[in-house]
């Protein structure tokens, strides 16, 4: 029996390994979180805000003034132009090259050339990657802005340190978890429930996520797109879980949850250890839900292809 439990187990996992693509889980390269903090301190300019996005990824910054208001880049040229009908940037821009990408290191433009302006929105709303306001040592950031073309303006803030959550307890909690769902094997309906909550949580999430990283230069279905082999996965646990309760797919199952613990339970586990989530604020309730799941159900699942004696279906 016992090398028969163990086959089970290692069968199911290596068929969902060799299943599972790689992840690729956030839009704009945003990471899942962060261990740090960007807080906006000041904005000069009457009528415009900005903040941190993303877990730091990104700033916004929203123009109400009725004012042209232009971001100035890291060699003090032209890199956006926020005017009421809507954001224009210019792509001779240095700064708007290194911001195609959240480390910076793509290079292109000419401080110096004359500002090359493509319309992006037309909602006086952008995001985007700054350098000058990402990522630990801590220490005080600004971004200079120009009004009217004319005006001085400035955004100042600081990054400091995100105390990191309890890691060990979150981990702890989610594996123990995994083993209940395990010892579930038996019962199918409550296999059914537990694909389906996993999964749906990972499908809310994801979804969540996108909403929340949307702005005008970003849809909420290229979001989604960035997102799209989680997503799947997710929808593909649920789906799993609902046939469960109609056939007797306990392959299908195993590897479905395999590759939720991988695409997302194990991709996502930062987590567990950052202070800052570039998502909603249940995203580790989400993460933890789909590894606990995934990985029991990979277990489960396995078991049950073997069809252990007294498995009540």
């Amino acid at each position: 029996m016992t090398r028969r439990v163990a086959a089970a187990v290692l069968t199911g996992l290596l068929l969902a390994l060799a299943w599972c693509g790689p992840a690729s889980a956030h839009g704009a390269d945003a990471p899942v979180a962060a261990d740090y903090r960007v807080v906006v301190g000041e904005v000069s300019v009457p009528g415009v805000t900005v903040r941190a996005v993303e877990g730091g990824a990104r700033l916004e910054l929203t123009n109400e003034s009725g004012r042209q208001v232009t971001v100035l880049g890291l060699q003090g040229e032209e890199f956006l132009r926020v005017r009421p009908g809507g954001v224009d940037e210019n792509r001779r821009s240095p700064t708007w090259f290194a911001s195609r990408s959240l480390t910076g290191t793509a290079r292109g433009g000419d401080a110096a050339a004359t500002p090359e302006w493509h319309t992006i929105a037309t909602e006086p709303v952008v995001r985007w990657h700054d350098e000058r306001a990402r990522e630990l040592p801590a220490r005080a950031w600004s971004v200079p802005l120009l009004v009217d073309g004319r005006e001085p303006g400035i955004v100042r803030g600081t990054i400091v340190p995100a105390p990191a959550p309890p890691t060990g307890w979150w981990w702890a909690g989610a594996l123990v978890a995994a083993v209940l769902v395990a010892g579930l094997y038996r019962w199918r309906w409550a296999l059914v429930a537990v694909a389906v909550v996993a999964g749906g949580l990972t499908v809310a999430w994801i979804v969540d996520s996108a909403a929340l990283a949307t702005s005008p230069a970003d849809a909420l279905g290229t979001q989604l797109l960035a997102r799209l082999w989680p997503l799947v996965t997710g929808a593909g646990v649920v789906a799993a879980g609902i046939g469960l309760a109609f056939r007797r797919i306990d392959i299908v199952v195993a590897i479905a949850g395999a590759c939720l613990a991988v695409m997302v339970g194990f991709a996502e586990s930062a987590v567990f250890r950052e202070g800052v989530l570039a998502g909603p604020g249940w995203g580790r309730w989400a993460v933890a839900s789909a590894l606990a799941g995934g990985l029991g159900l990979a277990v489960a699942g396995s078991l049950r292809w073997y069809r252990t004696v007294g498995i009540d279906d």
